[in-house]
């Protein structure tokens, strides 16, 4: 029988031997040097409390906010770009030839035959239809009305408010007429609701399409600003209209904007009652900066634009994306705290 030792030292080398006595027990064929090889085994492995600390570490490792002063080589940063205008836009003189260049012929013949598409499907006994040069009136007089205000449509054509410059242009039957049946689509592709392809802005999309690739034609500066803005209406179209307070107009159709420096809108996207997917080979950085993602794919990677938002749009993730593609970021502060933080 074994003596047990009064010392914690004792209890220890007893429990020891008890425990060699059950691996020889185990493992008969064991030697000591294989014994020495599972010590040596057991001792290496990492506790569960280590493991833990070890995994926190890597998760502590992301991009944080600093308040060091940023430090960049110009050199870097140069625009590599260009801002010189192409030959079709250079040889623009008239404020009717700059109307032309944004607004092109293929837009008014896409109004003149979805307009008369539209009346023929309303009235087919109707034979007014309307022409090239009735949409060029038409959209001169909706122009120089939302310059002079009168309160209804026809005070530019009565007595006593009469107004040569649209009267003597087109009667008030001809423009109410127009305006009645103006169409961008035809109404019988029209998709319902729940069509999984249904879009809210179907019906005015081909023309904004022709627009948007007008803009894409000019050559981008390198200050860019992406915004929201709201275009004002009084219509109450279901999903669309929305109401943001600190804007002029708090009522309107959303449209994010990508801007220059001189004020020139480069690109757009109208919202239309929900948010698409990213771009493709995008990450999903949430609404804000897909919004930012999408205006961007028209703007060439490696030219290093400044790129502007506020802080709606700004995220970590945001800004280290855009830095792997050269563009210099810089959040716009809304308030005097907020201000002082830049991307490290």
């Amino acid at each position: 029988m074994k003596k047990k030792k009064s010392s914690s030292d004792g209890e220890d080398e007893e429990e020891d031997e008890e425990g060699k006595e059950e691996l020889d027990q185990l493992f008969p064929e064991c030697t000591e040097e294989h014994m020495e090889t599972l010590e040596n085994f057991t001792d290496n492995q990492p506790s569960t409390s280590q493991a833990a600390s070890s995994s926190k570490k890597e998760k502590k490792d992301k991009l944080v906010w600093s308040d060091d002063n940023l430090q960049y080589d110009e050199s870097n940063i140069a625009f590599l770009g260009s801002e010189n205008l192409p030959d079709e836009i250079m040889q623009l003189n008239t404020p009717m030839e700059f109307f032309k260049f944004l607004f092109p012929s293929s837009a008014v013949n896409l109004i003149e035959e979805e307009s008369n598409v539209y009346a023929a499907q309303i009235f087919p006994e109707n034979l007014n239809s309307v022409t090239h040069k009735d949409i060029y009136k038409f959209i001169g007089i909706i122009i120089y009305m939302s310059v002079v205000h009168l309160p209804t449509t026809r005070h530019y054509w009565k007595e006593g408010t009469y107004v040569e410059k649209v009267a003597n242009v087109m009667t008030c039957n001809k423009f109410e007429e127009i305006k009645r049946f103006l169409h961008f689509f035809d109404k019988t592709k029209e998709l319902k609701p729940y069509d999984p392809q249904f879009d809210r802005l179907q019906k005015i999309r081909p023309l904004m399409k022709i627009l948007r690739e007008r803009l894409l034609k000019v050559p981008k500066e390198e200050f860019l600003s992406i915004d929201e803005q709201m275009i004002p209406t009084k219509a109450r179209t279901s999903g669309i209209r929305q109401y943001n307070a600190k804007k002029p107009h708090k009522w309107g159709y959303l449209n994010y904007v990508l801007s220059g420096v001189s004020g020139f809108s480069y690109d757009f996207e109208l919202f239309g009652g929900k948010y698409p997917a990213p771009p493709e080979n995008c990450p999903d950085l949430g609404v804000p900066g897909n919004v930012v993602q999408r205006l961007l794919k028209t703007v060439s990677d490696n030219l290093n634009h400044k790129i502007f938002v506020d802080n709606w749009y700004t995220s970590l993730q945001l800004m280290a994306n855009l830095h792997k593609k050269r563009y210099s970021a810089i959040r716009h502060s809304t308030t005097e705290k907020s201000s002082k933080y830049k991307y490290k």
